[in-house]
């Protein structure tokens, strides 16, 4: 069962300019009103069903809101386990995006590589915590970052050569734009063909907009906020209507600065800034975790009588996730989510911009340009387009 829904997006057209432009949601934000009455097995149960996308981050969320709430306690060793997994999914679910979406009009082939990475990353989580569910209230077993060392290895070439190709070195490419032109010259993965797909066609701008990235935020004025229902579906922050994306985190890269300056911020770089973030995230698994130690790990959870309340958010792989609960009286009084998805897609937002910046020459064209937009923000969401061209 998926609870995604769809956005849907509506354009005008006329005289080869956009009039006007509306952005639409069926995505069905309070369902976690069910969560209400239920005790917190019940939740962790229907999180783990309802969440496809980002599956590890949402239960990650949940348990961190327990540590937070005192229902249970993480050890330090256990949350770096749960980073190194939620680093693992953004990676899955870039590669995927890339394997999938990154593709001209007549190549919809999957690359078979991307097969063998998947089976990788599902080996590596099974192996670090001994083939339970890593994420679940039961009582697991995590391994000692050491159990997937070679995991680690084979998982980087596979990146490697599913994304980069064998000419290239990745730590290279992203070191400035002579580096980056001469792979786009000599490389042969599907990222090269998408790239020079879009400059050879004219679409690496497209897209280009001032852009508002979601700040650090005030919680407790968040927590205010996510009590309203209307908030959630249209956030904005300060007044100001911000997304939060894989380019929102690699803004500040050096070469992505570089990237920006030459072609904006539109659609390659938006390209570029996921690519780049694969290999950013790599490394810190590399490194970041080496310190994670064999632990058998029980809660001894503690239910709490009077009301207890908590808010955290982390960076998913499609922006930035946050989570908030009340507990009471050993059951689930309240719980909220606040999803990327929800900036993003606001109706005065990134993508608004974005499409009413477009110039095309038909109604397929058109067309063509709005779903690179929606891929190049956010490549997991379901939706559709719907086009009034005269």
């Amino acid at each position: 069962m998926s609870i995604e829904g769809e956005i849907k997006i509506s354009v005008v057209a006329r005289s080869g300019q956009v009039e006007s432009v509306s952005i639409t949601s069926t995505r069905p934000l309070h369902i976690t009103k069910l969560f209400a009455g239920k005790s917190i097995d019940s939740v962790a149960e229907i999180m783990n069903a309802l969440y496809q996308l980002c599956n590890t981050a949402h239960r990650f969320a949940f348990l961190r809101l327990l540590d937070e709430s005192a229902v249970i306690t993480l050890s330090q060793n256990e949350i770096q386990a749960y980073k190194l997994l939620l680093d693992l999914e953004t990676i899955r679910e870039h590669c995927f995006s890339i394997a999938s979406k990154w593709s001209q009009d007549a190549d919809n082939l999957i690359d078979t590589n991307i097969i063998n990475l998947l089976a990788t990353l599902k080996e590596i989580n099974s192996t670090l915590f001994a083939n339970t569910d890593a994420l679940s209230l039961a009582d697991k077993e995590l391994q000692s970052f050491n159990s997937i060392d070679k995991l680690i290895i084979k998982l980087e070439q596979q990146l490697q050569n599913l994304l980069i190709g064998s000419k290239n070195n990745s730590e290279s490419i992203f070191t400035d734009m002579d580096s980056f032109n001469n792979w786009l010259q000599v490389g042969e993965s599907k990222s090269v063909t998408f790239l020079n797909y879009l400059q050879q066609h004219k679409l690496n701008e497209i897209g280009d907009v001032k852009v508002s990235h979601l700040p650090d935020l005030n919680l407790q004025e968040v927590s205010a906020l996510l009590n309203n229902d209307a908030y959630i579906q249209h956030p904005s922050y300060q007044e100001i209507t911000c997304e939060t994306t894989p380019y929102s985190r690699q803004s500040k890269h050096q070469f992505i600065k570089q990237l920006v300056n030459v072609h904006g911020n539109g659609v390659l770089t938006r390209a570029v800034s996921q690519l780049l973030e694969v290999f950013e995230l790599l490394n810190k698994v590399k490194h970041d975790y080496r310190d994670i130690e064999p632990e058998n790990i029980s809660y001894n959870i503690q239910l709490p009588v009077l009301e207890t309340s908590a808010l955290v958010q982390l960076e998913a792989a499609r922006g930035r996730l946050v989570h908030q609960l009340s507990i009471e009286n050993e059951k689930i009084k309240t719980y909220q989510i606040l999803a990327p998805t929800e900036w993003n897609f606001h109706p005065e937002g990134v993508l608004n911009n974005m499409i009413k910046s477009l110039s095309f020459t038909d109604k397929e064209d058109l067309i063509k340009r709005v779903k690179l937009l929606v891929n190049a923000i956010d490549p997991c969401v379901g939706y559709s387009v719907e086009v009034d061209h005269a």
